[in-house]
């Protein structure tokens, strides 16, 4: 088991060597308006930047961009920031924070906001920690933001400032968008994208969203189906020291499904998953003067977190712990001449490292220890456990 685990500690090492965060094709506006074609570090900001890297060429100089030289600039196939000289209000949200002040409590401040919509009515989007702003602008007139605040009213309850509301009907009517429309749409990205988009419509016959189809090209969803090997080993601790039994390098199938949800920021490269699969243990030892088996059957449903390391656009790296359940089916440590044990698993972690390429996947897994006699204070056997997972995603 330890030049298993000495692998897939090298494995990882060697791997993450190379798995760089890449520049990508974009282009920059500088402060003259001169638009330059470059290469920009694609962090995959969760929230809105004040900087970011670029090179005019590969074989140039790595230079800094940021809101005192750079107006505008974007990722192909990504996100577009601009930058704007707008008023943002940053009343907290969090309930011991909440202002008693209802109306919107503005500062002047430069900014990156991002384009969510693009066409007669311009949505952009702020996002800094658990704040989040809207902002829009008609024709590309001066930029608002719509105002949408939480607050503590003297009866010490939650208001809702929904001025956002007022903004959208005042501003944006046309054809057949209707009062119940407007008072629909909720304070969050996908409404308000909805809306602008059936506005710019109503405007455009034609109308197209380019920076919506360029952000939503990748799947958040992905389904497949897992099988793999197991080498594991039991062992048995007791006060009667002639039953204790360690049994090792046992080798066995286990297959399942898994259901991962990519998170929509820093370029795609977390996610979270759930994987039940079904595993079993058979093992025999000779003891000084019995016999013992371990027959350990049991549905393992990992919870956990994942991160990639892209190394190009088909092929990527992968790291992930998961949180484990693990519910035993008929399972028990038999002795020959003595009493038999029902195997009860508790809780424990395992750890990953994987490569994938397009759909396919293979990935090394580790748990450490898990304690199969959750029902015996005296008594303890633990379950360690490597394997090799083979994946394919349908979706």
């Amino acid at each position: 088991m330890k030049k298993y685990l000495s692998v897939l500690l090298l494995t990882f090492l060697s791997f993450n060597t190379f798995a760089q965060i890449t520049f990508e094709p974009g282009y920059i506006i500088n402060n003259s308006g001169e638009k330059i074609n470059c290469l920009i570090k694609n962090n995959g900001w969760k929230n809105n930047p004040t900087k970011f890297e670029y090179k005019i060429d590969s074989n140039a100089e790595v230079q800094e961009g940021g809101i005192y030289n750079i107006a505008e600039f974007s990722i192909e196939n990504g996100k577009k920031y601009i930058r704007k000289d707008t008023k943002i209000d940053r009343s907290k949200s969090i309930l011991k924070r909440l202002s008693k002040i209802k109306e919107a409590e503005f500062t002047q401040e430069t900014l990156f906001l991002e384009q969510l919509a693009e066409g007669d009515a311009n949505l952009f989007y702020y996002e800094d920690s658990n704040l989040i702003r809207f902002f829009y602008n008609l024709n590309n007139a001066s930029t608002t933001q719509l105002i949408y605040k939480k607050y503590l009213t003297e009866n010490n309850r939650i208001g809702e400032n929904t001025e956002y509301k007022k903004q959208l009907w005042d501003d944006l009517k046309c054809g057949n968008l209707s009062l119940n429309d407007v008072k629909s749409t909720d304070y969050r990205k996908s409404e308000l994208l909805s809306f602008f988009t059936l506005y710019n419509k109503c405007k455009n016959p034609n109308y197209v969203n380019s920076t919506t189809s360029q952000n939503n090209n990748k799947n958040v969803f992905n389904l497949g189906i897992r099988a793999g090997l197991n080498s594991a080993s039991v062992d048995f601790k007791s006060p009667q020291s002639s039953t204790n039994f360690e049994l090792e390098n046992n080798s066995s199938i286990r297959f399942g499904v898994e259901l991962e949800a990519v998170l929509p920021f820093n370029k795609n490269k977390w996610s979270l998953f759930i994987q039940p699969m079904y595993q079993s243990f058979d093992g025999k030892e000779q003891l000084e003067f019995q016999k013992v088996s371990v027959d350990y059957k049991s549905i393992e449903t990992s919870i956990g977190v994942r991160h990639y390391f892209f190394l190009n656009s088909d092929s990527r790296i992968f790291i992930n712990t998961a949180f484990q359940i693990d519910t035993a089916l008929d399972s028990k440590i038999d002795f020959e001449s003595s009493s038999d044990f029902e195997i009860k698993p508790r809780t424990s972690f395992n750890f990953g490292l994987g490569f994938a390429r397009k759909n396919a996947s293979i990935k090394l897994n580790y748990n450490p220890r898990r304690a199969l006699l959750s029902n015996y204070a005296a008594i303890s056997s633990d379950y360690k456990v490597l394997s090799i997972v083979l994946g394919y995603n349908f979706l």
